[in-house]
C-alpha cells in the first residue's frame, strides 16, 4: 500500500493528510510540501516577498485542514514550470486583491454544506455581513483601501480567533484595528459625518481605559474591545440613538437607570457624556458633585440650577454612606482583634457595601430621593452593625473588670495565705 499512499500524495495533494497518516504527520506534511510545486518554488525565491507565504504556512489552519494554494489563488501545483503553474485555464487568479478577496474567502465560508464538514458551529453569513458594514459599502463604491477578510485574519498562517497568536483573539482586536485606523497616513482623506477629519486617537485612548486594563491585566477575555461595541464584520460605528443600547449590552443596569433620567432626553452621546468611548477612565465617586473636577460641574455650575442641588446632594450622601461603612468596619475591626466572634457582623458589613454599589448605580437615574433610599437601607443596616459592635465592647469591658476583680481577690487570697504562713512559721 505504500505506493497507493504515495501516489495519493500526487494526485490529491488537498487531501494528503488523510491520505498519508499512516506515515505520521510530519510526514503527511513533508509530502504535502513536495507535492504542491508552489511550495517547493516560492520557498527558494531570493524575493523575500514571495519566499515568505510558504514560512507562514506553518499552524495554517487552512493547511491544517488539507487545504492547499490553488484553494485560494487557483492554478496547477503539480507544474513544475512557472507558465503551466500560473495557467489561466487552471483557473489562476493570482494574488486577490479588493472585492476578489471577499469573493474568494466566501466561496468556502458561505457554502454552509462545505463548512459543517470542519467547523459546524461556524457561521457562514459573514460575507452578507460584512457588504453591510462601513468597509464593505466602501469598498462597494470602489475604495480599496479599506479593511477586507485578510486585513484582520491575515492571508497565510491564517489561525482559529480563539487562537492567542490570531489578529482577531481578543487581547490583539485593538491593535489589528489600529493597524489602519491608528495611521494618519492611511485614514487620511476620511471624514465624520460631519466633515471633520476622522481621528486616529481611539487605539491609543482605549490603551488606556479601563476596558483595555481588564482585558491585557486582569486576563479578563470578555472585556470589550473594538469588535464588541463596532461589530466586526458587520463593523458600524454605533449612532447616537444607539449609544445606550451598546453600552448597555454589558452595563445593563446602568443603562436601565439612566433610561429614566432626565438626561436621557437630553444627552445627545448618552453614556459618552460622561465616561467617554475609547478612553473609558475608571469611574469614581469624585465625578459626582459640584467641584470644578467633577462631570456634573462641566454642565451644572449655577448653585440655583436643580442639577447642581441634586449632583450635591447625591454626592452627600454616597459620602456619608462611605463614611458610615468605614466607621462600622473600623468598630468591628477592633472588636476583632480583641478575640470577639463578629462573623454576623462582617457579614452585614459585605451586604453594606453591596448597598453602596447600588446607591453608586442608582444615580444614573439622576434622582436624589432614589438614591437617598438605597443609602437609607445601607445605614439601617450599618447602624445594627454598630449596635452589634458596641455590644461587644461593652461585654469585652465586662469581662475585663470582672478579670480584674478575680485577679485582686486571687492575689489577697495568696497575701492573706503568705501571712498565714508566716504566722505559723513565727508560733513553731
Amino acid at each position: 500500500m505504500t505506493w497507493f499512499r504515495g501516489l495519493a500524495c500526487v494526485v490529491f495533494p488537498a487531501v494528503v493528510m488523510l491520505a498519508c497518516t499512516g506515515v505520521g504527520t510530519a510526514s503527511a506534511q513533508t509530502a504535502q510540501t513536495a507535492a504542491n510545486g508552489c511550495v517547493a518554488c516560492h520557498a527558494s525565491l531570493s524575493d523575500a516577498r514571495l519566499s515568505a507565504p510558504p514560512a507562514a504556512l506553518q499552524g495554517d489552519v487552512h493547511q491544517t485542514h488539507g487545504f492547499s494554494c490553488v484553494d485560494c489563488h487557483g492554478g496547477d501545483a503539480s507544474a513544475a514550470e512557472k507558465v503551466a503553474a500560473h495557467s489561466a485555464a487552471k483557473g489562476y487568479r493570482g494574488k486577490p486583491a479588493g472585492k476578489d478577496v471577499i469573493t474568494v474567502c466566501a466561496r468556502c465560508h458561505s457554502d454552509a454544506e462545505l463548512m459543517h464538514k470542519f467547523a459546524p458551529r461556524q457561521r457562514v453569513d459573514q460575507a452578507a455581513e460584512y457588504a453591510t458594514s462601513v468597509h464593505g459599502k466602501r469598498l462597494a463604491s470602489g475604495d480599496t483601501q479599506v479593511a477586507t477578510c485578510i486585513s484582520c485574519h491575515g492571508a497565510h498562517g491564517v489561525r482559529l480567533v480563539n487562537d492567542a497568536k490570531s489578529p482577531a483573539f481578543p487581547t490583539n482586536v485593538a491593535a489589528t484595528c489600529g493597524g489602519c485606523h491608528a495611521s494618519a497616513e492611511h485614514m487620511k482623506g476620511y471624514t465624520l459625518p460631519d466633515g471633520k477629519p476622522l481621528p486616529t486617537s481611539q487605539l491609543a485612548d482605549y490603551q488606556r481605559s479601563v476596558h483595555h486594563a481588564a482585558l491585557t491585566k486582569n486576563n479578563d477575555l470578555s472585556a470589550p474591545t473594538c469588535n464588541d461595541c463596532h461589530g466586526n464584520h458587520g463593523a458600524a460605528p454605533p449612532g447616537v440613538s444607539s449609544l445606550t443600547t451598546v453600552c448597555g449590552t454589558c452595563h445593563t443596569v446602568f443603562a436601565t437607570k439612566f433610561a429614566t433620567s432626565v438626561h436621557a432626553q437630553i444627552f445627545e452621546r448618552a453614556c459618552i457624556e460622561c465616561h467617554s468611548n475609547h478612553a473609558v477612565l475608571q469611574p469614581s465617586d469624585e465625578m459626582l458633585g459640584t467641584s470644578s473636577q467633577t462631570v456634573c460641574a462641566s454642565c451644572h455650575s449655577d448653585k440655583d440650577d436643580p442639577g447642581y442641588v441634586a449632583s450635591a446632594k447625591m454626592r452627600a450622601s454616597i459620602d456619608r454612606f462611605k463614611h458610615g461603612i468605614d466607621s462600622s468596619a473600623n468598630l468591628i475591626g477592633r472588636v476583632k482583634n480583641a478575640g470577639m466572634e463578629v462573623g454576623d457582623d462582617e457579614l452585614a458589613l459585605n451586604e453594606a457595601r453591596t448597598r453602596l454599589v447600588l446607591a453608586r448605580t442608582e444615580m444614573h437615574a439622576f434622582d436624589p430621593g432614589s438614591l437617598d433610599g438605597v443609602v437609607g437601607e445601607g445605614m439601617k443596616i450599618l447602624a445594627g452593625v454598630d449596635q452589634a459592635g458596641n455590644r461587644s465592647l461593652a461585654e469585652l469591658a465586662y469581662r475585663r473588670r470582672g478579670l480584674f476583680v478575680s485577679l485582686a481577690a486571687i492575689l489577697l487570697v495568696v497575701i492573706a495565705l503568705v501571712f498565714k504562713i508566716k504566722g505559723l512559721e513565727a508560733k513553731s
